[in-house]
């Protein structure tokens, strides 16, 4: 995946979850429920259940975890409609083929979706983790309820 979009990523989660500030965060189901519905309504994939939630400077994460490592879903959104259109951009430079040896991640397709009735594109990339364990990662930039959001969607293959 592309070093651009895993440094925003980062940001983004980190501005999240820093020390630095007031952080609302929690291990709440109802919570994380509660933030991932402000930002968009969803079925939850079989398998998974809450991890945490955060709240911070503008941004909400809904993190959630699958039954195997290391399948992860998060929602992340934003309060600054600039983001959205950066996300959106770092997105759409990723194409078919395109790899990066350090997060060890290769985009195998781009896709058009519909989320929340908004056509995007849909990122899907493979990877190793640092264990050695395969999987495959979904990524797209939509608008949410509140703001420009992000969905990251990771499944060991």
């Amino acid at each position: 995946m592309n070093t651009r979009l895993h440094i925003t990523l980062a940001a983004i989660l980190l501005a999240i979850l820093s020390a630095c500030g007031t952080v609302e965060a929690t291990n709440d189901p109802e919570h994380v429920m509660k933030l991932a519905s402000n930002i968009a309504d969803f079925d939850l994939p079989e398998g998974y259940t809450s991890e945490f939630s955060a709240e911070m400077a503008g941004y909400t994460l809904a993190a959630y975890k699958g039954a195997s490592s290391p399948s992860h879903l998060y929602l992340i959104q934003s309060e600054k409609e600039a983001d959205g259109k950066e996300l959106e951009n770092m997105l759409t430079q990723l194409a078919p083929g395109s790899s990066d040896p350090n997060t060890r991640m290769t985009v195998i397709e781009n896709r058009p979706v519909s989320i929340r009735g908004q056509e995007v594109t849909l990122v899907i990339s493979d990877g190793t983790n640092s264990d050695g364990e395969y999987y495959r990662q979904v990524t797209a930039a939509f608008q949410g309820k509140g703001g420009p959001a992000l969905l990251v969607l990771s499944e060991s293959l």
